[in-house]
């Protein structure tokens, strides 16, 4: 669901865009103030593991493709803010380094990747556990928080492409919503699955709240870093046929847009292909493995240096005191 630029007018962008940067900021103060520091390596292998995950794109019906999002699931494990820091470093990677969503439009997929799943799926996942808490409920509201924000985000971009005048409402909402239902099922079934697996192994993260048992958290962050390591390794498996909204916008004929025949920012692994390699599945391979890594590595210095700030600033408060 990345826009891609020439989707949105300048108005629509650049609030999303001013709304994108004040969400990041407050992200970073809250987690500066309250993350748990147990968990920077768990936040950084998850970011990883979501990178990997929307490669690999999954066919549905009608020659159209959805791939995994991953901010409900970010929301559920770690929590809103964090979650919001996680979705924004992947997308701003997959921006500048693969060209993966337009540069204009970057907020916009912020907020619409990031920050509505990384809201409302634990949202809903805890009203969901307040009915009858217990395992299967557990799944099932990681499940449906992660289908009603993949459906959500699809109408809320249909509404920006209305507002910026490149297709009509009923039909764009129409479209978007119908295709991303089938989307949405997916993201459930792949966040449901791994919210089942954390359940059994180390249920204490879905609680949240200071984690003592560090080394049962590091061993989900083994195989957190396994499957994102295996996703990168087997994205070349990823479905070729456009995702929801391009076959929306292109394929339907519904967008009046035109959009740039080249992206507006040359960038140095564009379409996910590593340069100077013949073969396109190995140098597929070989972008997606440098991806998952750089955004590993990015979310936990991030996160490590808003922590460390938060405790010299104690430790100064202290010696003031």
């Amino acid at each position: 669901m990345h826009i891609p630029d020439g989707m949105l007018d300048p108005k629509t962008f650049g609030t999303l865009w001013a709304g994108a940067a004040g969400a990041i900021g407050y992200a970073s103060v809250w987690v500066r103030r309250h993350f748990d520091s147990s968990r920077i390596v768990l936040m950084a292998v998850l970011a990883s593991l979501i990178f990997a995950f929307q490669m690999l794109n999954f066919p549905i019906a009608g020659g159209t493709s959805g791939h995994f999002v991953g901010a409900s699931l970010a929301g559920i494990l770690l929590g809103s803010w964090p979650a919001a820091i996680v979705m924004s470093a992947v997308l701003i990677i997959q921006c500048l380094f693969f060209g993966d969503g337009g540069v204009t439009a970057l907020g916009a997929n912020i907020i619409n990747m990031g920050v509505i799943g990384a809201f409302l799926a634990p949202l809903i996942y805890r009203l969901v556990c307040r009915i009858h808490p217990g395992y299967l409920t557990k799944l099932l509201g990681a499940g449906i928080g992660a289908f009603c924000s993949v459906v959500v985000t699809s109408a809320v971009v249909a509404l920006e492409l209305w507002i910026s005048g490149s297709a009509q409402f009923f039909a764009v909402l129409g479209a978007m919503t119908f295709w991303h239902v089938f989307i949405g099922i997916g993201e459930g079934i792949i966040t449901a699955g791994i919210v089942a697996y954390v359940a059994r192994v180390r249920p204490a993260i879905l609680e949240g709240g200071e984690d003592s048992n560090r080394r049962s958290t590091a061993s989900v962050a083994v195989v957190f870093g396994v499957l994102a390591l295996a996703g990168s390794v087997f994205s070349f498996l990823a479905s070729t046929h456009p995702d929801g909204l391009e076959y929306v916008y292109e394929t339907m004929g519904i967008g009046t847009a035109p959009l740039p025949e080249s992206p507006l920012l040359s960038s140095p692994m564009q379409d996910y292909l590593l340069p100077g390699v013949a073969n396109d599945q190995l140098a597929g391979i070989g972008a997606a493995i440098i991806g998952t890594v750089i955004v590993g590595l990015a979310v936990w210095a991030l996160a490590l240096g808003l922590v460390r700030r938060r405790t010299k600033q104690k430790s100064i408060s202290e010696s003031a005191s």
